[in-house]
C-alpha cells in the first residue's frame, strides 16, 4: 500500500497516536454501548471486537434504542498453551464478566463473546493477573502463532514449540497502548523512548525486553502490516 494512497484502516492506524485512537475516552462514555467508528478499527489491535446482537436490531430500532452493542476478546496464546490455573481463571472471569461460554478456536486460542463495555477493563485486567493478554489478536496482523509441536514429545519438539512465542513476541506491536488504556501504566512522555530499536512483551508475561529484529517487519510509527 503507497503511503501516497492508503487504504481506509492504513489511515485509522497511522492516525491512532501508536494504536491508542480516543478509545480512552470512548470507555469513559456512558451514553453508548459502542466505541467510536475509528477505534472499532483499532480496537482490533488490543484483541477484541465490536459486536451487535443482530436478532434485535430490528426490536430496538422500533423502540429507539441503539443496538445492544457487546465485545469478543481473544487470548494471545501462542502453541494454544494454557496452564491449567490459567484455564481456571479464565473461566472465573468468562462467568464475571461475559456470558460464561469459553470458545476454543481453529487459531489454537480461546475466545470470551458479549462483554458489555464496562466489562472490557475489568476482563484485561484479570486476565493480566493470570499472565494473560490479548495483544494484537484481531485485526491484519498475525493474530494468534500456531504450533502443533507438543513440547513434551521429544526435545527437538520442545525446541520448535519454543519458536511460537518467539515469533509471536517478534510480531508485537511496538507500542504500549494496551498497557496504558488497561492496565493503567503511566504514559510515555517522551515519544522517542517508544521507538528505541526494542519491543517489550509487557507484564502479562514477565515483562523481558528484546532486540527487535533488524528487518523491517512493522511499518513506521511501530504499526503492524499485513505479512502477504
Amino acid at each position: 500500500m503507497s503511503d501516497k494512497n492508503p487504504s481506509p484502516i492504513e489511515r485509522i492506524k497511522k492516525e491512532s497516536h501508536s494504536l491508542r485512537g480516543t478509545i480512552a475516552d470512548g470507555l469513559k462514555d456512558e451514553i453508548t454501548g459502542a466505541i467510536s467508528e475509528d477505534d472499532q478499527a483499532v480496537i482490533k489491535f488490543h484483541g477484541m471486537y465490536q459486536q451487535d446482537d443482530r436478532d434485535l436490531r430490528e426490536e430496538r430500532a422500533v423502540q429507539k434504542l441503539e443496538r445492544l452493542y457487546s465485545f469478543m476478546i481473544a487470548c494471545e496464546l501462542p502453541g494454544g498453551f494454557l496452564k491449567p490455573e490459567q484455564w481456571i481463571a479464565t473461566d472465573e472471569i468468562a462467568g464475571a464478566n461475559s456470558t460464561g461460554v469459553i470458545k476454543i478456536t481453529s487459531r489454537q486460542t480461546i475466545q470470551l463473546h458479549g462483554l458489555i463495555k464496562s466489562k472490557l477493563k475489568p476482563t484485561i485486567q484479570s486476565f493480566n493477573n493470570a499472565l494473560l493478554d490479548s495483544i494484537a489478536t484481531c485485526g491484519d496482523i498475525n493474530r494468534n502463532v500456531l504450533c502443533s509441536s507438543h513440547p513434551k514429545q521429544s526435545p527437538i519438539h520442545e525446541q520448535v514449540f519454543a519458536y511460537a512465542d518467539k515469533i509471536s513476541t517478534m510480531l508485537m506491536p511496538k507500542t504500549r497502548a494496551y498497557y496504558e488504556i488497561w492496565l493503567d501504566e503511566e504514559k510515555l512522555l517522551d515519544k522517542k523512548e517508544e521507538e528505541d530499536p526494542c519491543i517489550w512483551t509487557g507484564t502479562c508475561r514477565e515483562s523481558l525486553r528484546l532486540p527487535l529484529p533488524s528487518h523491517p517487519i512493522t511499518m513506521s510509527m511501530c504499526l503492524p502490516m499485513t505479512l502477504v
